[in-house]
């Protein structure tokens, strides 16, 4: 090699520099998108140093998602603003790419804690557990409604959920009065919820309040002896029933074998 090509790359070196195969670099050339400093008439090719620093701004731009014709046209007419302009759009769709990972992150670290939770159910015991404050989005009010309010109840609920961006995956819950559960009614819910996190003025919200719960999980469709179970731990310890009982479908049934597998977890606040 001459003096004069001491300073640059073969092709084969280049493309091992910039981490690509040697065919990317043709196919540069051949588009007019970066081309060889030097090309021999013995069809030699020679990259220079300088070149690897366009490269990295072409491989920066294709991260970005912006095509090869824009890279090509933002080289060739070196506008600042153009760049700038083309940089700001790139900046908000990644932002926009982060928020809806960081949305399906924290859907996944729910559903797991409550496959974690699911693993760990104990379905003869009750427990007094102090539960902190927590906010749910809660649906109209039910309270004696037919079964198939539900119908339009459920997808109001998930819909509004999804088209705000408020999913943090928990399942659909229900809040039952003191009122029905005296009544042994456990199925005449006040409220259906989803657990959220964030706000929005458009929907009602429901604060269940920091204190103590009886605790304990059903399996299937076993509600009148999980409650029955529930209600007499309350009384052995002298205590009171409160305002609601908050089911959380930890299992829901499209996650479990049947509806007979899955785990609701019941939270009924109690009073001294």
């Amino acid at each position: 090699m001459g003096k004069e090509l001491e300073k640059y790359f073969t092709t084969g070196e280049f493309a091992n520099l910039c981490g690509v195969k040697k065919q990317t670099l043709f196919h540069y050339d051949e588009i007019g998108l970066l081309s060889p400093a030097i090309k021999k008439d013995n069809g030699y090719r020679y990259y220079s140093y300088h070149q690897f620093e366009v490269f990295q701004v072409i491989a920066l731009f294709k991260e970005f998602g912006v095509s090869l014709k824009e890279i090509k046209t933002l080289l060739t007419n070196k506008d600042p603003r153009a760049t700038m302009i083309v940089l700001k759009e790139k900046a908000m769709e990644i932002e926009d790419k982060i928020k809806k990972l960081s949305r399906l992150q924290s859907v996944i670290h729910t559903r797991l804690a409550l496959a974690e939770q699911a693993a760990e159910s104990d379905f003869s015991s009750v427990s007094l557990q102090n539960l902190e404050e927590e906010k749910f989005m809660i649906s109209e009010n039910i309270l004696d409604e037919a079964e198939q309010k539900y119908t339009t109840v459920i997808p109001d609920l998930i819909n509004y959920l999804h088209l705000h961006k408020l999913d943090q995956g928990h399942p659909i819950g229900a809040l039952l009065a003191k009122e029905q559960i005296q009544k042994k009614e456990f199925y005449n819910y006040k409220y259906l919820y989803i657990k959220t996190k964030q706000s929005s003025k458009h929907v009602n919200y429901h604060i269940r309040p920091r204190g103590l719960y009886a605790v304990g999980c059903q399996k299937g469709d076993e509600t009148e002896n999980a409650y029955t179970r529930i209600i007499q731990f309350i009384t052995d310890n002298g205590l009171k029933i409160g305002e609601y009982a908050y089911e959380e479908y930890i299992i829901e049934e499209a996650m479990a074998d049947g509806i007979e597998n899955s785990i609701t977890r019941i939270q009924l606040h109690v009073k001294s």
